[in-house]
């Protein structure tokens, strides 16, 4: 016989503006089955609203799903998932693909995390069918508080660039913007510092290609591009708030300096050399994900000629690295895929039940 059949509710931070959220979503939910189309609100004033609205009904027959961006380690996604469970999602086991794990050691201002938060998360780990991980230090920090985790890498890593997308000689790609804090505290100086970078790329032939993938970045783009002080006609300011956009853009680029995590991941999707300006430890995280960790540098600690080495080292060897690029990351899709298939079934069977 057939029980009532399971629904997955999906918990993600989509809708917000930000292309890597929403990059995630748009990769998982169309290979997905039964997924509730509404997202479960951050804000507990539109959680409430939800829950009023009726939205509790049939919560014995909905599952979670968490969708990947940095979730376990951070006090206010665990009391959103613990509300969902109690008020929304009440079926077991819940879901997740590609999640990333909040480092304690980054000591950020709005991180909502402690060096006691993620043993806190035991429990609610033990939710879940299995736990797969964006790279290896999330491997790392689950397994420090006794949680087995696989690595499978970011979910965003589904998408496929268009054919036909070439690279152009010395054009070079930067991304600039961050979430909630930075190493440092200080994105004032990353900003002089990338204009210096600007400076010199251009001053020796290069072009520029800025690319805005967070309405909020715009202003740290537009100063950098101020401060660099070039002409005119050698620097753009592209606004690629979708994937097919920013894949399009920056796979016409020699090399992408980029800071927002998902613009790192979309630049290994579309296998451009990638130097990681890392302002949380989840871009390193990625970045060893697809063998890239030794092209990164902290933002407390950026440097416009060190950035440039790595530039010209990508320069002289753009064809080997775009290779090694791309063969990392089929490596991590055909591991996303192969968990979206156990999802599936695990899906269907506790419909069965």
């Amino acid at each position: 016989m057939t029980a009532s059949r399971t629904r997955l509710l999906y918990v993600g931070w989509t809708g917000q503006g930000n292309l890597g959220d929403d990059a995630i979503a748009e990769a998982l939910l169309p290979r997905l089955p039964a997924v509730e189309p509404w997202h479960v609100p951050h804000d507990p004033a539109g959680f409430a609203r939800q829950v009023l609205s009726g939205a509790a009904l049939g919560a014995v027959n909905r599952a979670v799903l968490v969708g990947g961006g940095t979730v376990v380690g951070r006090r206010n996604w665990r009391l959103l998932l613990t509300a969902t469970g109690a008020l929304l999602a009440r079926r077991r086991p819940w879901h997740l693909i590609g999640i990333g794990v909040e480092d304690p050691a980054f000591g950020g201002r709005n991180s909502f995390s402690d060096k006691d938060e993620l043993a806190r998360w035991v429990p609610m780990c033990e939710r879940f069918d299995q736990i797969t991980v964006r790279g290896p230090r999330s491997v790392e920090l689950l397994g420090s508080v006794g949680i087995q985790a696989e690595m499978v890498g970011d979910p965003a890593l589904l998408h496929r660039a268009r054919d036909g997308v070439e690279p152009r000689e010395r054009l070079l790609g930067v991304n600039l913007g961050f979430g909630d804090d930075l190493w440092g505290h200080d994105h004032e100086r990353v900003v002089d510092e990338v204009a210096e970078l600007v400076r010199g790329m251009v001053t020796d032939d290069w072009s520029v290609r800025f690319l805005v993938v967070n309405p909020k970045d715009e202003a740290a783009t537009v100063a950098a591009i101020r401060r660099a002080a070039v002409p005119e006609e050698r620097v753009e300011l592209r606004r690629t708030f979708t994937v097919p956009d920013f894949l399009d853009a920056v796979g016409e680029c020699t090399v992408l300096v980029a800071e927002r995590l998902h613009a790192l991941v979309l630049g290994a999707v579309a296998a451009v050399p990638l130097v990681g300006l890392e302002y949380q430890p989840k871009c390193g995280d990625f970045l060893a994900s697809v063998g890239a960790e030794a092209h990164t540098v902290r933002t407390d600690r950026v440097d416009a000629d060190l950035v440039r080495e790595y530039v010209d080292a990508f320069a002289g060897a753009r064809e080997g690295e775009s290779a090694r690029l791309l063969g990392r990351v089929e490596v991590l899709r055909a591991r996303l895929s192969e968990e979206l298939t156990r999802i599936r079934s695990g899906v269907l069977e506790g419909s069965a039940r």
